[in-house]
């Protein structure tokens, strides 16, 4: 339904200013006795039908870019677009929960936001669908699923794979950088070794391969959660991930999966080391699948009714709220 984001990322001002306008009219022609503004185009909007309506508004923050905006959106207004990102964070939330430790301690430490607002509760999955899927026997590959953009950091897991001559690569996900990568590979001298498949809509098809390989790969330069970590442990598929935000929070390394430094040979050394020791290979599957548990649909749910609840209890109640950590 109306307002929404249409075509994302390829957003400007003019469409935000349109979707705040949206969103405002929608949510304050509502009856309702609690917002949640998941996301960060719906903070403003939402924030100021609640003061309105004297409702609360709880705020699911993502990601916040902060110093490192610059880097991610150029042009003249960037630093507006900065500004807001600062405000809307700081608007009065009831509770602001958030995906990852790093993002909580930037709103607590760089923005200022009391501790006791500010919680963690992750995003889920859905264990029984992904248990259903049937899949073959495992093969020698890796397998990465997202876009193909720079904050994705692709062209740091081909330049592993040169170093690990037993694997091959399964991509899929379109993107900016396809053609990049593409010649990259073939620079490198691993094109033989690696597939592109492009875009998939087939969710099923795309969990059916991750269960099939050995590896699931995730060499991004930032993951604010990382859903795809979550699914491929469900799969009981090894995981070699960044050390990035999200994935560091689930993933304990050498026990339900790898974290790796952003270069290719400690990736590299990680997927080799996953790929020779099959007993290291099965620990890390079972205790994956155990980690995966923990993030069931049901489980997420229940942790944000419990917030729900405790914010219509008592809505201006400063005091942190118990299912938060």
């Amino acid at each position: 339904s109306k307002p929404t984001i249409t075509n994302p990322p390829k957003r400007n001002y003019t469409f935000c200013l349109n979707y705040w306008a949206g969103i405002f009219r929608r949510v304050g022609a509502s009856r309702y006795d609690l917002i949640d503004a998941n996301g960060h185009l719906s903070l403003l909007p939402c924030s100021a039908a609640g003061v309105l309506s004297r409702k609360p508004v709880v705020a699911t923050i993502h990601d916040l870019y902060l110093s490192e905006w610059s880097a991610m959106y150029s042009g003249k207004a960037s630093p507006f677009g900065l500004a807001m990102e600062v405000l809307s964070a700081k608007l009065p939330f009831e509770k602001i929960l958030t995906m990852n430790t790093s993002l909580k301690r930037k709103l607590i430490e760089q923005l200022r936001v009391p501790h006791e607002k500010v919680g963690i509760i992750p995003s889920g999955i859905d264990l029984r669908y992904l248990q259903r899927v049937k899949a073959g026997k495992k093969r020698e590959r890796v397998i990465y699923v997202g876009r193909l953009a720079p904050q994705k950091n692709v062209s740091l897991l081909l330049r592993a794979l040169h170093h690990v001559p037993s694997l091959t690569l399964d991509v899929i996900g379109e993107g900016e950088e396809r053609t990049s990568l593409e010649e990259l590979a073939a620079q490198l001298g691993v094109a033989d070794r690696v597939v592109f498949h492009g875009k998939i809509d087939d969710h099923e098809k795309i969990m059916k391969m991750v269960k099939e390989s050995l590896i699931f790969a995730l060499p991004s330069k930032r993951e604010s959660f990382g859903i795809t970590v979550l699914e491929a442990m469900a799969c009981g598929t090894a995981v070699v991930s960044t050390n990035t935000e999200g994935p560091r929070d689930r993933i304990i390394s050498g026990s339900n999966g790898f974290l790796s430094a952003f270069n290719e040979r400690d990736f590299g050394k990680k997927m080799q080391a996953v790929a020779s020791n099959r007993a290291l290979r099965k620990r890390l599957e079972k205790n994956g699948l155990e980690t995966a548990a923990e993030y069931d649909w049901e489980n997420i749910v229940a942790r944000i009714a419990a917030v729900y609840e405790e914010v219509l209890r008592e809505p201006r109640r400063q005091n942190a709220t118990s299912s938060m950590r």
